[in-house]
């Protein structure tokens, strides 16, 4: 296994509904994100639907629809976006074919928090909540396609003097083959505009079931 990256050894930092994420075993600031075994066997594996066993790009099609994104995003503004963490490439590992992201790190060199860790904590502060508003009126505004918008898919990089913002770590890209919303922007912007929507009546629920807790506690 020369030249390929050991992963299933290591514990992974996060894991998602497909994905697994590692610390780059060769640099922090880097991170792969690797589809789920489990995942593979499940959507792909024997028992799969034949469709989904024929599809050219199979279990990486996520992949294809995230990269995607990141250049059409470099296209039109000829640099990546600040909001959306950065795609550096793709490596073999022994857990298949890696996406390798650029870690989104503090100043202290820890992993930023997550908005879902900030309101958990109840660390949800007012600077985060303007930075959070900042965030999501550039994602509507941005051609990018978002399939998932959480509170567990956005990290908040507060680097003190400079001030605090948002990036997006994961739920880009497309969410049906026949991508619509590329080729329509008011659909695309009238789409993130619902989910926008959605995200926050959650965060009042969240803090609403806080805040329960801790009177009953």
């Amino acid at each position: 296994m020369n030249g390929i990256l050991k992963l299933s050894h290591l514990k992974p930092l996060a894991q998602g509904r497909m994905r697994l994420v590692f610390e780059h075993p060769d640099d922090r600031s880097l991170l792969i994100k690797v589809i789920r075994p489990d995942v593979i066997e499940r959507r792909w594996g024997s028992g799969a639907a034949w469709y989904k066993r024929r599809r050219r790009y199979g279990r990486y099609t996520s992949y294809i629809r995230e990269i995607q994104e990141y250049l059409a995003a470099y296209a039109r503004h000829g640099k990546s976006l600040s909001f959306a963490q950065k795609i550096t490439g793709l490596v073999e590992t022994d857990m298949g074919l890696g996406l390798v992201m650029e870690a989104v790190r503090s100043s202290s060199g820890e992993l930023a928090p997550s908005l879902m860790d900030l309101i958990s904590t109840g660390t949800f502060d007012e600077e985060a909540r303007r930075a959070l508003d900042v965030f999501l009126q550039q994602l509507v505004d941005s051609n990018l396609l978002i399939s998932d918008m959480n509170p567990g898919n956005m990290v908040y990089l507060n680097k003190g003097s400079s001030g605090g913002r948002f990036v997006l770590i994961d739920g880009i890209g497309a969410s049906s083959a026949i991508p619509f919303k590329s080729w329509i922007r008011w659909l695309n912007r009238r789409s993130k505009l619902g989910r926008v929507k959605r995200l926050r009546l959650s965060i009042l629920k969240r803090e609403a079931a806080l805040r329960s807790r801790r009177q009953t506690g």
